[in-house]
């Protein structure tokens, strides 16, 4: 409450001559954002010495924003109040190589990582992408979003099964086709039991 009531009371200081011109062409000026507009706006109310509460009612703003920019003009004047906050916009935390190393390692297997389990989950991922500096310090489910956004979910990122039988990746090729060449066999059938059926 005491910063509340300190706040309520701070006073704009003695506007320079070269300000007040610069006040009246900007509360003047028709082709001023709104926004921007209420600044100066403030700050004319301001100008009497009420406090900040009463200046954010006389203007229709919330009395932290009116705070806000009494405080900012006392210290700067009009300088900043029309900068852009950061013009680049605010650097993302998660880069593109940041999202193609994740995708790339749900894609992999964890046994062939070094770790103890077979699948992924998205808190198994997230750990290991974190404590090897792959992503910065994010949150479960911020991970799960962006393999969301990218077509992945936990149900979707691939399963390995794990053999001993050394030549079991030669074989499981074969097997694709006749898993295919049963389904062509079950569907021909039936449309020829279908056709007997008349």
């Amino acid at each position: 409450m005491a910063r509340r009531r300190e706040s309520e009371w701070v006073q704009v200081r003695r506007l320079t001559r070269a300000e007040e011109r610069v006040l009246a062409t900007k509360l003047k000026a028709l082709t001023l954002p709104a926004r921007l507009h209420q600044r100066y706006r403030i700050i004319a109310a301001a100008r009497g010495g009420a406090s900040v509460p009463t200046v954010a009612r006389r203007v229709g703003c919330h009395h932290s924003v009116a705070y806000l920019w009494v405080d900012r003009f006392n210290v700067t004047g009009f300088r900043t109040f029309e900068r852009v906050p950061n013009p680049r916009g605010r650097e993302p935390e998660v880069t593109p190589e940041h999202l193609r190393e994740l995708v790339d390692i749900a894609l992999s297997s964890p046994l062939e990582r070094g770790l103890p389990f077979a699948t992924w989950t998205v808190a198994s991922l997230a750990a290991y992408c974190r404590e090897r500096g792959v992503l910065p310090r994010i949150t479960d489910e911020w991970v799960r979003r962006l393999l969301r956004r990218e077509g992945l979910t936990p149900q979707r990122i691939r399963t390995w099964k794990v053999s001993h039988d050394p030549q079991f990746d030669r074989k499981k090729k074969p097997s694709a086709r006749s898993i295919a060449g049963a389904r062509r066999g079950r569907s021909s059938s039936a449309s020829t039991s279908g056709g007997r059926s008349r």
